[in-house]
C-alpha cells in the first residue's frame, strides 16, 4: 500500500519504488495500490509492476474521504486477496488503519507490516490521534497489525507514547542504490551548499534562510542551491529577497533523479534543517554522493551522523543553526573531503537497498509463516 513516482515525487514514494524493484529482483511478486496512482502497469527498472488506483472522494470532507478510501480498498482486496500472502503499508495511515479494520471484521486474514514514515510534527502518530475515536482504533492496530518497521529512533518514541504494544517491532532503515563513487573536485573557496526536497514548512528552509543572513552578517561567503518545488516556493523566494540573499541563494526547481546526483557531484555540503523527519532519503542520496551533511536532530538520519561525517543541531533554532553553519564554513577543505568519504562509507555499510530489501523480505516471510495454520 503506497503511491509511486512519477505520480508522486516524495521520499516515501521513492523508497517504495526502490523496495519494490529490489523485491522483484529477489523473485517476489508485488502489486501496489494507492490513491494517487493509476490502474495499469508501471516499469521500475527492468520490472513491470501491477498498480491499482484507490478511488477517493475528496469533496465530502474527511469522513467521506475516509469512507471512500476504505470501500475502494475493501473492494480491491476482495478481488485480489487470493493472489497475496502479505500486505506492506508505507505509513501508519489510511491504508494500515483500513486493513486493520478489514481484518477485525474478518474480510481479510493476511498478515500486515506497517512502516511509519515520519516522527514528531505531523507524523504518523499525530495522524492516528487526529481520528475521532482513535483510542479504539489503537486497540485495533495493536491487535491486527502484525508488525511495525521503525526506520528511525524518533518514530519508536512516538509509537511508545501513542500506546503501540501489540505488533512485532523491527528496525530496518531506508535504503538507497549505491552507484559508482563520484570523482569530486576539491571544495571551492566559496563553499557550495545544496538542499534537495519539497518546499514545505516541515523542511525548515525559512529557518535556514534567516540563519544564512546571520552568516553573511558575520562576514562569511557561500552559495546555496535549493533543488525542488512545493507550496512554500513563493514565500521562500520573497524571504530570500527580503534578507538580501538573492546573490547567494538560487532556487533551481525540480530536477530528474539522475540530474540531482550530477548536481550533488559539484557541491561541498548538503543541508537539511527540517522541523521533523523520518529517515531522509535526500540526506542518504547526498551522503552516497560523497557529501558531508548538516542536519537538525529529528531522530532519524542525524542519529547516524558523527563529527566524522557532518554536523547536527536542534531544529527550529536560528542561533544553533547559525553556529553550525559557521563551523562548517570554517572547516578546512581537506576535512570536508575526508568527511564526505566517511559519509559514503557509512551509506555503503548500512543502507544498500539490496540488503534493506532482503531484510524486509525476510520479515514479511516470517509473518507469513507465523500466520499459517
Amino acid at each position: 500500500m503506497a503511491n509511486l513516482p512519477p505520480y508522486v515525487l516524495g521520499g516515501a514514494e521513492n523508497q517504495i519504488a526502490r523496495l519494490v524493484e529490489a523485491w522483484s529482483d529477489l523473485g517476489h511478486y508485488v502489486e501496489v495500490a494507492g490513491h494517487r496512482i493509476p490502474d495499469g502497469v508501471l516499469h521500475l527498472g527492468s520490472t513491470e509492476i501491477r498498480t491499482h488506483h484507490l478511488a477517493v472522494n475528496d469533496r465530502t470532507g474527511r469522513i467521506g474521504r475516509a469512507a471512500s478510501y476504505f470501500l475502494s480498498l475493501a473492494s480491491l482486496l476482495h478481488k485480489i486477496k487470493k493472489n497475496l500472502d502479505v500486505i506492506y503499508c508505507r505509513g501508519l495511515g489510511d491504508g494500515a488503519v483500513s486493513i486493520c479494520l478489514l481484518k477485525a471484521i474478518g474480510e481479510i486474514h493476511l498478515p500486515l507490516l506497517a512502516c511509519p514514515i515520519n516522527a514528531k510534527g505531523a507524523g504518523d502518530s499525530h495522524f492516528v490521534r487526529s481520528i475521532p475515536g482513535w483510542r479504539l482504533l489503537l486497540k485495533m492496530i495493536n491487535r491486527h497489525c502484525d508488525a511495525i518497521n521503525v526506520i528511525a529512533p524518533a518514530i519508536w518514541s512516538d509509537l511508545v507514547e501513542l500506546g503501540i504494544r501489540g505488533p512485532k517491532i523491527a528496525r530496518i532503515p531506508n535504503g538507497i542504490t549505491i552507484g559508482l563513487p563520484i570523482q569530486k573536485s576539491a571544495p571551492a573557496s566559496v563553499r557550495r551548499l545544496v538542499w534537495v526536497g519539497r518546499l514545505t514548512a516541515q523542511k525548515g528552509l525559512d529557518v535556514l534562510l534567516t540563519a544564512l543572513a546571520k552568516v553573511v552578517a558575520a562576514g562569511r561567503d557561500f552559495s546555496l542551491e535549493i533543488i525542488g518545488t512545493g507550496p512554500d516556493r513563493a514565500l521562500l523566494l520573497e524571504q530570500s529577497r527580503r534578507l538580501g540573499l538573492e546573490g547567494k541563494v538560487r532556487f533551481t526547481g525540480a530536477l530528474p533523479e539522475e540530474a540531482i546526483r550530477a548536481k550533488l557531484a559539484g557541491m561541498d555540503v548538503f543541508l537539511l534543517p527540517s522541523r521533523y523527519e523520518g529517515m531522509s532519503n535526500a540526506a542518504l542520496e547526498a551522503m552516497e554522493a560523497g557529501l558531508p551533511v548538516l542536519l537538525t536532530r529529528c531522530g532519524g538520519m542525524d542519529t547516524y551522523v558523527s563529527e566524522s561525517t557532518g554536523w547536527t543541531c536542534e531544529p527550529e533554532s536560528v542561533d544553533a543553526l547559525t553556529a553550525e553553519l559557521l563551523r562548517m564554513l570554517d572547516a578546512p577543505a581537506d576535512k570536508l573531503v575526508a568527511m564526505g568519504n566517511q559519509a559514503r562509507l557509512l551509506v555503503e555499510r548500512h543502507f544498500q537497498i539490496e540488503n534493506v530489501a532482503r531484510r524486509n523480505a525476510d520479515l514479511l516471510q516470517e509473518l507469513i509463516e507465523v500466520s499459517r495454520p
